[in-house]
């Protein structure tokens, strides 16, 4: 899990925050590790398919509120013109992962987001 999040999510007294934090850590893994390898086994395409299906409601849930924090997170001292959440879920197969530069150079957006609203949402 991503530290700060980690650090965050002690925090967090929104359960359902904190499962959406949790499920975008996993699918987050699952992207990387798919890229890395340059290859995506059977379990690992189950997984990601897992975790994108139970991400999508979350997002629905959470995208109004995420939406300040992905418009300030940038990607070559530039702003993202959309939703890297939405960009990110757009992949419905594993395998379109697979050498996908674009596709990780958009996760940091996304973490900085996460992360703005989970310290939004922290209670002291």
């Amino acid at each position: 899990m991503n530290p700060v999040t980690r650090r965050l999510l002690e925090s967090i007294a929104d359960p359902d925050l904190a499962d959406f934090a949790l499920a975008w850590d996993g699918i987050e893994e699952r992207i990387v590790s798919i890229y890395r390898a340059g290859a995506c086994s059977d379990d690992e395409a189950k997984d990601f398919v897992g975790c994108r299906r139970a991400l999508l409601p979350g997002l629905d849930r959470w995208a109004a509120a995420l939406e300040p924090h992905w418009k300030r997170a940038l990607i070559d001292r530039a702003p993202r013109p959309s939703s890297p959440f939405d960009r990110i879920l757009a992949i419905t197969n594993p395998q379109d992962i697979i050498g996908h530069w674009e596709l990780m150079r958009t996760l940091p957006a996304a973490r900085e987001a996460l992360n703005g609203l989970l310290l939004e949402r922290a209670v002291a």
